[in-house]
C-alpha cells in the first residue's frame, strides 16, 4: 500500500512539473517594439579638444526587440534601437549631427513570479553604430570611430500585461572620437523606454 502511495505521489509530482515546464515553454519568446528618449552627456579627457551636447533635452528613439526566457525568472533580451544625437566642437561652437543604430544583448533576472510579470534587472554589452554624421550638409563622417563599444546596467517593470517601462544607463568603454595626443571623447547615455509586448497583444 505504501509503495502505491508512493507511487502515485511521484506521478502526481511528475505530471504537476511537466504541466508548470508546458506553460513556462510556451511563453519562452516574445519580441515587441521601443519608444522613449536617450538623455545623454559627452565623458571628454580633456578641454582642448571637447565635444559637448547641444541642449540637455532628450532625443527620441525607436526600436524593436526580442526576448527570450531559460527559465521562469532568467532570459536574455536583445534589441535594436535607432536615434540621433546634436552637439558641438566647443572651439569652433560647430553643431554636428549624429544618427546611430544601437544593438544590445542584455541578461535579465526578473523577480516576479512569472517572467515578465513584475520587477526586473538587466545588463550586458552593446554596439553603437555611427550611421551618418553631418556638419552644415558636410558628411564629417570620416573623423570619428564609426563602431563603438560599451556596457549597459538597467532596470525595468511591466506596468500592465502589454507594457514595460525600462531604463537603462549606459557608458561607452571605446571613444567615438580620438586624437594621436590621447585625447578622445566618448559618450555616457541613460535610455528611457516603453517596450510594447506584441507577441503577448497577438497570443
Amino acid at each position: 500500500m505504501k509503495t502505491l502511495l508512493h507511487i502515485f505521489i511521484f506521478l502526481s509530482v511528475t505530471i504537476v512539473t511537466a504541466q508548470e515546464a508546458i506553460i513556462e515553454k510556451t511563453n519562452q519568446f516574445s519580441y515587441g517594439i521601443m519608444i522613449g528618449g536617450n538623455f545623454y552627456n559627452i565623458a571628454n579627457n580633456n578641454s582642448a579638444d571637447a565635444y559637448i551636447p547641444d541642449d540637455s533635452s532628450p532625443t527620441f528613439i525607436v526600436g524593436v526587440y526580442g526576448e527570450y526566457n531559460f527559465t521562469k525568472n532568467m532570459g536574455l533580451k536583445i534589441d535594436a534601437i535607432h536615434y540621433n544625437k546634436d552637439f558641438l566642437f566647443d572651439t569652433k561652437d560647430k553643431l554636428i549631427t549624429m544618427n546611430f543604430i544601437d544593438i544590445s544583448t542584455n541578461f535579465k533576472y526578473d523577480f516576479g513570479e512569472k517572467y515578465r510579470e513584475g520587477f526586473y534587472l538587466l545588463g550586458g554589452p552593446k554596439i553603437s553604430i555611427i550611421a551618418d554624421a553631418d556638419s552644415d550638409n558636410e558628411d564629417v563622417k570620416h573623423h570619428f570611430e564609426l563602431v563603438n563599444y560599451g556596457a549597459q546596467l538597467g532596470f525595468g517593470w511591466r506596468i500592465y500585461k502589454y507594457f514595460d517601462l525600462q531604463t537603462k544607463f549606459e557608458y561607452e568603454v571605446t571613444p567615438f572620437f580620438k586624437l594621436d595626443n590621447g585625447h578622445n571623447s566618448k559618450f555616457v547615455n541613460a535610455i528611457v523606454t516603453l517596450n510594447i509586448d506584441i507577441a503577448k497583444m497577438f497570443k
